[in-house]
């Protein structure tokens, strides 16, 4: 006796596995035949599992007690940190503008400009908040689970603001356009300062987006215990015996991560 759920991934385990077993083999029948460099189109003994039905045989033994199932909801949180990054942007340059521009270090004007002209002009604000924004999703893109509890859906909030503050700092505070004002020691320790500014502004937005938020889904149903062995079946009356088509088709998928960072070209402060 075994739960359907159980008999039906084992099925499905063992095929993926001889799929897996043949590329593998393939694989090393081409590194035999290429040692003479002779492999260039040599059509190699391939095995594909193209689609097949299988009929399973099963009788219906009892139902156990509801078991739990768990699972994240990445789509409902990829939209949560989409909305994060949206006001985690807005909320940088708020807190570095009112830094700088409050900050008694001794520079010329023309140093200070882009801080001005991101307090005084819309338009600058609105391009320059949008640009911080695609860059801080893009930290996400590849590694959104690393950003949550895989157990309990919670957020790390710890984790999300280390990856916005690594935007901020490449792509804002180090930028090579503010180099004049951050240069000498009074430069590095106000940006010293803006890091901090800006780390305690995103930890607090992070943490009250953050509070109540769970992204963890449970779902309870009953599992079955089936019989599926010749001999089982054959001590159950044939209406108890139930039939059960599996369809399996073979599926593509691309698992090459791509860098997206490089597509997100620096803003230039002018």
């Amino acid at each position: 006796m075994a739960q359907l759920s159980s008999v039906i991934g084992s099925i499905l385990r063992d095929i993926i596995s001889a799929q897996h077993e043949a590329n593998l083999y393939s694989l090393s029948l081409s590194e035999s035949y290429g040692k003479d460099g002779k492999v260039k189109d040599f059509q190699l003994p391939n095995v594909v599992v193209s689609d097949m039905e299988l009929e399973l045989k099963y009788g219906i033994v009892s139902t156990t007690e509801n078991q739990e199932q768990q699972n994240i909801k990445y789509s409902k949180f990829r939209q949560f940190i989409k909305e994060v990054c949206t006001e985690a942007a807005k909320t940088t340059i708020t807190s570095v503008v009112s830094a700088v521009l409050t900050s008694d270090i001794r520079r010329n004007e023309e140093d200070k400009r882009f801080f001005y002209h991101l307090k005084q002009e819309e338009e600058l604000n609105k391009k320059f908040r949008s640009f911080l924004m695609r860059n801080m999703r893009n930290a996400f893109d590849n590694s959104l689970h690393e950003s949550l509890d895989a157990s309990t859906g919670l957020v790390l909030e710890d984790v999300v603001v280390n990856r916005l503050m690594i935007v901020v700092k490449k792509k804002f505070l180090q930028d090579t356009d503010l180099s004049t004002l951050f240069d000498g020691v009074d430069g590095n320790s106000l940006r010293n300062e803006l890091e901090t500014a800006a780390n305690s502004a995103l930890t607090d937005l992070v943490k009250t987006m953050s509070e109540g938020q769970s992204f963890k889904r449970v779902k309870t149903f009953p599992q079955l215990d089936v019989a599926v062995t010749a001999e089982e079946l054959a001590k159950m009356p044939e209406e108890a015996i139930h039939s059960f088509k599996l369809k399996f088709s073979p599926t593509a998928c691309n698992i090459t991560e791509l860098d997206n960072d490089n597509d997100l070209d620096d803003f230039v402060m002018d």
